[in-house]
């Protein structure tokens, strides 16, 4: 009985074993997923970013070169007035319409990195139901 109890207790060590090695497994599995989807997110920040700053730099050139171009028809003054107005009106669409400006197009990007594994896994899991 003592050899049954010796294999047991090596089986149930073993069995610890193995489950510990699964649980480091899946663990580094998890860090490098996460490690992967938050440097797609950094990367599109990053890019978001950087074009933002070229999209106002651009702008402000060009509606400074549109004030001095309507200078003349309308004055210094109300050339400056009319662009300032004009992104008042813009400021104010972008507050009411927000969540389809704004937050669902976040949401989208979000749920493109960090859901995306199930997305290419859905057509597989449907053609392998098919087959079944």
């Amino acid at each position: 009985m003592a050899v049954k109890t010796d294999n047991s207790n090596n089986g149930f060590q073993q069995l610890f074993a193995d489950v510990k090695e699964y649980v480091k497994l899946q663990t580094d599995y998890w860090q490098v997923g996460l490690v992967e989807k938050l440097t797609k997110l950094l990367s599109k920040l990053i890019i978001a970013t950087i074009s933002f700053v070229f999209i106002i730099s651009m702008l402000f050139y060009l509606l400074f070169a549109l004030a001095y171009a309507l200078e003349p028809v309308l004055g210094f003054v109300a050339s400056f007035v009319l662009i300032g107005v004009f992104f008042l009106i813009l400021l104010l669409i972008i507050i009411v319409f927000r969540k389809q400006l704004i937050i669902n197009p976040i949401l989208r990007i979000m749920v493109d990195v960090f859901y995306e594994d199930s997305n290419e896994k859905k057509p597989e899991d449907e053609n392998h139901a098919a087959t079944l």
